[in-house]
């Protein structure tokens, strides 16, 4: 099954820096993080569809590789893609790129957090569509 691409253009500021003059390693998972808030709300499952449900994202596991370093006023673009949802547990891409050249690349395990029982429950069909499983 063929997801939907999601791009998120960023400009990289001072605050994003560490003392080395370039991204610190935390602000690609923050940034990253902006890029899914991003792609979900705008496919109607913000904050306001969390309270409604008591349902919502929830992160499992990380894996990620920094290929390049990203510095000051950099223009980068967040590619969100979901490869697969199996069950409960979906896999999600990212990838940082400046202009085509990949930068930081991250896979995540991610499911559907039920807030009440406090546990991953299947995926909805508008958590799906909010991810770009469904069209």
């Amino acid at each position: 099954m063929s997801s939907l691409k999601s791009s998120f253009p960023i400009t990289i500021k001072e605050i994003y820096l560490d003392s080395f003059g370039h991204m610190n390693n935390a602000t690609y998972l923050t940034l990253m993080e902006e890029a899914r808030w991003d792609l979900i709300t705008k496919r109607g499952y913000g904050i306001e569809k969390i309270k409604q449900t008591s349902l919502g994202p929830t992160i499992v596991e990380i894996k990620i590789n920094f290929l390049r370093e990203i510095k000051l006023h950099e223009e980068i673009i967040i590619e969100t893609q979901m490869l697969s949802y199996e069950k409960k547990i979906g896999i999600l891409s990212q990838k940082m790129l400046r202009n085509d050249e990949v930068c930081c690349t991250a896979d995540f395990v991610i499911g559907l957090f039920d807030l009440k029982q406090r546990k991953l429950v299947l995926p909805t069909d508008d958590w799906l569509y909010a991810v770009g499983m469904k069209n």
